[in-house]
């Protein structure tokens, strides 16, 4: 056990192993927000979604991040990606 892991509890006033908290995955982060505009209504029903590219841009990650947002968007049937034309609303 390391000694930066170890911390003083309150209550009991003997240090113990508290285990970091799990971070929230990237994908996780914009799958939230994309299905919340969605919910929204920020799309109508067929409305092309921005391009994965600009999304990366706007949420300041990687294309593959949003790609597997938008992949699990789709398996929850929100929204339709088109090969070569994009991603719509459904």
């Amino acid at each position: 056990m390391r000694v930066d892991s170890l911390r003083r509890s309150a209550s009991v006033g003997k240090d113990h192993y508290v285990p970091p908290r799990p971070r929230e995955l990237p994908s996780r982060r914009v799958e939230a927000d994309l299905r919340r505009r969605v919910d929204a209504g920020e799309w109508a029903s067929g409305d092309a979604l921005p391009s994965i590219a600009n999304l990366a841009d706007a949420y300041g990650t990687s294309r593959a991040t949003v790609a597997k947002a938008m992949r699990r968007l789709a398996d929850d049937g929100l929204v339709e990606i088109v090969p070569q034309w994009g991603t719509f609303r459904t």
